[in-house]
């Protein structure tokens, strides 16, 4: 069974590890690159990753028997809110835990800003990553406009 919690700025190296276990296995997924993340851990360690968690929002873990195997951001700017860093480790995946992780982001949302549209950006190609949004209640809104890669997926909340 996957449990979700919020993490602190003190986890900061249960996020650190998970976000490199990602970039290096899922390279594709995501804007960022392990060399650039590697780079910044080098230059700046413990304060690059603190960075994580001094944006409005969430960050979330997902734990399968204690264990980390998953991870998303929520950060509420100006606009619509938006998901990032989301993640599960391939044997983690098809158990729920992606679905868990979205539900806490949505859930943490309507508690603290009710009505507030979340938008993401995900690679067009990544098929098993649009069918979780889909199935959690994001619709495709159109290409991203600063990557061509991505389409821009979004849920808004009923009104």
């Amino acid at each position: 069974m996957s449990t979700v919690r919020e993490i602190s700025a003190s986890d900061w190296r249960i996020w650190r590890a998970l976000r490199l276990r990602a970039l290096r296995e899922d390279p594709d997924a995501f804007a960022s690159t392990l060399a650039t993340a590697l780079e910044r851990d080098t230059q700046d360690g413990e304060a690059y990753w603190r960075g994580y968690f001094t944006r409005p929002g969430p960050v979330l873990i997902a734990e399968v028997d204690g264990a980390p195997f998953g991870m998303a951001r929520v950060v509420v700017e100006d606009g619509p809110a938006h998901l990032y860093s989301m993640w599960v480790a391939p044997e983690a995946r098809g158990r729920g835990v992606g679905a868990r992780l979205i539900a806490a982001g949505l859930d943490w949302l309507a508690a603290h800003h009710p009505g507030r549209t979340l938008r993401l950006e995900v690679v067009e190609t990544n098929l098993p990553a649009r069918r979780l949004y889909s199935r959690c209640g994001f619709a495709v809104v159109g290409p991203n406009p600063e990557d061509a890669a991505e389409i821009v997926m979004e849920h808004v909340p009923d009104r």
